[in-house]
């Protein structure tokens, strides 16, 4: 605070950018109707205490619709280094003259005015350079951090070059807390809970953002803090939609992860899903961005969007040089291949050589030798690579099998149809073969009482087509088009069909036993070792089974209970659905051991 000042001026800084790599764009998101950064504008003009309020934005050409937003909501705003948040606060106090500055988030939209008043009045009153509440007091507000124009200043005259201090900015007082006068603000009743995720990082932050207003029948901007605790208390459903999302650790540099999968058309969508719940646990859990290069067809990178990621499809001439571009653009600091084919061994060598952290997933080609790691379900192929010559990390186990969801959201009870069994049948997200119709047709022969259900992919050409004939094939079957949650089709099912996949180790996972059609040699040698696991059942290879075999290895299964009690239990014995976390794990520590060692390096 200036030595002159009567009364301090007390400007709130917000810092805002299109850049985030967890939710890019997220800042201008729509809650309720309004920007993110407008619920978070909103709120703080009702502070008593605040004289102004500016937004600290970059120069980096996306944050011109930030500027935009500024400009139509009246609101005061500065532009500076986008990867120097401190030189951009220190620009926002000059252009405001501020003596005590509040840094403000722009992912909080449930700030609460008057407990920030309280915390710059007990700053001012104290004449303290950093605020906090009294040791051990409880308080689930986040998002505001009140200090001093001298406290800023000596961040900059000392500290500017410090990671945490250009990053955070006054988390580099909570590292360091003898470096400046920290005082402390007395507890604040109304908000006095145990924390709960607030603050808006990723889609399902989102989608509990807005979840929350709608509950409270809030327009944008008044759903009060102490109500959404109260509601919280009753229904703590709610915050499970974004409970597993981790915060990002002061010292966590986070980065951008890029996923160069296979997908649609005659590629299915096995590696799309498999990848997908990967970049959830990259995300939500080890705080990294990611993005997609997808090699394929539209409709595949049209469902990694949809699943909140951006995607880039691939061109299908040049795309060595377009991939290639995306990470010399893009400069990653992980890429994870799971691709069949248009990636090779040395193009995977070139991106090593510029990024820490390369994976690899399930890959049987040479290209894995240039990986820093591979994973591998435990099936033969991976125990005959070779790795010699090789530094590549390797793991081979049920537990690195990645599946394309959480099996722990769905009851992993036994499904009880007695005299009417449910099978489910799935060839994959787009059934090249026309496997699905062949296994209809098989399963009509069956007399005896059952159910089943036939899933319709995204990639099926006709598919609609193949639905309504499916349906009028017999009155217990139903055609499955365009399913919302495919995990829980399989769940509710006692038996499956499919072809065998990815989706082979999602109804292990979820206890299903199942019957394998083999697509490949290299399919059913994996089938094979499902079989022996005691988890189903392989028919061989698909374009050698015949109808009538399908229909008597189905019955056979469906009428005896035990034997399904038996392979269900083999399922969730062995997998656990956890692979995408465990992995996520791996290469966030691989990057962070990277990132040291350099830092050491360029000290030495």
């Amino acid at each position: 605070m200036t030595e002159s000042a009567i009364s301090p001026r007390v400007v709130a800084i917000v810092q805002a950018r299109m850049g985030s790599t967890r939710l890019p764009g997220k800042v201008l998101k729509p809650i309720a109707g309004k920007p993110l950064l407008w619920h978070v504008v909103h709120r703080l003009r009702r502070c008593r205490t605040l004289q102004s309020i500016v937004v600290a934005t970059t120069l980096n050409v996306r944050d011109d619709a930030i500027e935009s937003f500024c400009r139509e909501e009246a609101v005061e705003y500065v532009r500076g280094p986008e990867d120097d948040v401190l030189a951009r606060f220190a620009l926002a106090a000059e252009r405001s003259n501020a003596d005590v500055i509040v840094r403000v988030s722009s992912d909080a939209p449930f700030l609460d005015a008057g407990f920030i008043d309280h915390l710059v009045d007990a700053l001012i009153s104290q004449d303290g350079d950093y605020v906090l509440l009294t040791p051990g007091a409880l308080t689930a507000h986040e998002g505001v951090d009140p200090f001093s124009r001298r406290a800023l200043d000596k961040l900059v005259r000392e500290a500017a070059s410090d990671g945490i201090a250009r990053e955070h900015v006054t988390g580099y007082f909570k590292a360091h807390p003898d470096f400046v006068r920290i005082v402390h603000a007395a507890p604040y009743p109304k908000l006095a809970r145990k924390p709960v995720r607030l603050t808006v990082d990723t889609p399902d932050d989102l989608a509990f953002a807005s979840a929350a207003h709608a509950r409270l029948q809030a327009k944008a901007g008044e759903a009060a803090l102490c109500d959404l605790l109260l509601l919280l208390e009753r229904d703590p459903a709610l915050a499970r939609m974004n409970a597993h999302v981790r915060q990002k650790s002061l010292d966590a540099a986070g980065g951008l992860a890029l996923i160069r999968c296979d997908g649609g058309g005659m590629l299915g969508f096995g590696h799309v899903k498999r990848c997908l719940t990967l970049a959830r646990a990259l995300r939500d859990r080890e705080g990294l961005g990611v993005l997609f290069a997808v090699n394929g067809e539209e409709e595949a990178a049209a469902a990694v969007r949809q699943a909140g990621f951006e995607a880039v499809l691939l061109p299908r001439t040049g795309q060595t040089v377009a991939f290639m571009g995306l990470v010399r653009d893009k400069r990653p600091d992980m890429v994870v291949a799971d691709a069949r084919t248009n990636l090779s061994r040395d193009m995977l060598a070139r991106i090593a050589a510029q990024v820490p952290v390369v994976a690899a997933i399930d890959d049987s080609s040479d290209r894995r030798l240039a990986a820093t790691h591979a994973y591998y379900p435990p099936v033969p192929q991976a125990g005959q690579l070779s790795w010699k010559g090789s530094r590549t990390i390797v793991g081979v186990g049920w537990e690195w099998a990645l599946l394309g969801f959480d099996p722990s959201r769905y009851a992993r009870t036994p499904v009880r149809n007695p005299g009417r069994p449910a099978i489910v049948v799935s060839m994959g997200g787009s059934d090249p073969l026309d496997l699905t119709r062949a296994a209809a047709r098989a399963l009509n022969q069956i007399g005896a009482p059952f159910r089943a259900r036939f899933v319709i992919g995204p990639g099926f050409r006709n598919g609609h087509t193949l639905a309504r004939e499916i349906d009028t094939m017999n009155p217990s079957f139903t055609a499955v088009e365009h399913a919302n949650d495919i995990g829980a089709e399989f769940a509710a099912a006692d038996l499956a069909l499919i072809a065998f996949g990815v989706t082979a180790y999602e109804l292990a996972a979820l206890g299903v036993p199942a019957l394998y059609l083999a697509l490949s040699e290299d399919h059913a040698q994996s089938a094979s070792v499902f079989e022996a696991a005691g988890m189903g059942k392989m028919l061989g290879l698909a374009r050698a089974v015949r109808p009538d075999s399908i229909a008597r290895e189905t019955w056979a299964l469906l009428k005896d209970e035990d034997r399904r009690r038996d392979m269900r239990a083999a399922g969730l014995a062995v997998m656990d659905g956890r692979a995408g976390e465990r992995i996520a794990a791996e290469l966030a520590q691989a990057l962070a051991q990277s990132r040291s060692a350099a830092r050491a390096s360029a000290v030495s």
